[in-house]
């Protein structure tokens, strides 16, 4: 065995020691990122919204006026064709957010305010057309949880950078995806009027249209959260990726089999001019011997 390919086989001990360490450090992080997606899913708040319940305040001072007012008459009028003094104008807001810890306390909060009673969320989502972007928009990011399952199941059992790296980057995507389907498809159309509330939900309740002006919808904390999860999963990734292909050990280990595959083509070259040489001697020697005779 040749010096070249003992020091080759050195420095490849040397960097798989190396390598391992750090291999288990960037499997540790990989995973510890990937098992907090779930928690964080489950546990903050993945929806907000707020309504405008103006109507509704204006509805009960009306009421109010009527019984209020020295004439039964003048209170009807007040009803009918209320002050439009912009002092008056004041804006009622309420707001809340949709935890996936908390669906049956948002469950109750569209029971009460259905004209059904109760109301099936599963039933709701499946058959509502106008709901569809909402699904879409919630399957997508059930699928960037699923392929943070697939990036903790590999980084527990395997080192691989590459494979991690393209499965983040495919949840990354999915993730703006996600969002940008709920934001364009499901909330604007509800903040700007084009669908009620009371027709997503399904309901004739009188409560829903007096209460049904949507202010703002956006995904929340648990959303981005995970959205940032996958990205920086990504990124560690990459960075890893850029550092083992830059890795000093491997090119040294690329120069020592280089220069081993350099001798044994040397040597080779050394022994077809030692056969050579001895053709050539034995060639000589027969000369000789014809020319003694």
């Amino acid at each position: 065995m040749s010096k070249t390919t003992n020091e080759a086989k050195e420095i490849k001990k040397k960097s798989k020691k190396k390598s391992t360490a750090f291999d288990i450090t960037y499997r540790a992080v990989t995973a510890v990122l990937a098992v907090a997606v779930f928690p964080i899913a489950y546990f903050m708040n993945l929806i907000y919204y707020a309504l405008d319940w103006t109507n509704a305040m204006k509805l009960m001072n009306n009421i109010s006026d009527i019984f209020n007012s020295e004439s039964l008459l003048e209170g009807i009028k007040n009803f009918f064709l209320p002050s439009s003094d912009p002092t008056e104008q004041v804006t009622e807001l309420t707001d809340g957010y949709i935890c996936l810890a908390k669906l049956d306390e948002f469950k109750s909060m569209i029971d009460l305010a259905s004209s059904e009673g109760s109301v099936n969320i599963r039933e709701l989502l499946l058959h509502n057309a106008q709901l569809r972007p909402l699904v879409i928009s919630l399957a997508l990011f059930a699928v960037v949880l699923v392929l943070a399952l697939v990036i903790l199941i590999i980084s527990i059992f395997k080192n691989k950078p590459k494979i991690i790296a393209a499965i983040a980057g495919a949840g990354t995507v999915l993730g703006f995806v996600s969002n940008a389907v709920f934001v364009t498809r499901f909330a604007n159309p509800l903040i700007d009027g084009t669908t009620t509330l009371s027709s997503v939900l399904g309901s004739d309740s009188i409560l829903l249209q007096v209460f049904g002006d949507v202010v703002e919808l956006r995904y929340e904390n648990a959303f981005f959260t995970v959205l940032f999860i996958m990205i920086a999963i990504l990124i560690w990734s990459l960075a890893v990726i850029i550092v083992n292909s830059d890795d000093e050990a491997e090119k040294a280990i690329k120069r020592a089999k280089k220069a081993e595959r350099k001798a044994k083509k040397a040597q080779r070259q050394a022994k077809k001019a030692e056969k050579q040489a001895k053709k050539a001697s034995q060639t000589l020697k027969e000369e000789q011997k014809k020319t003694a005779e």
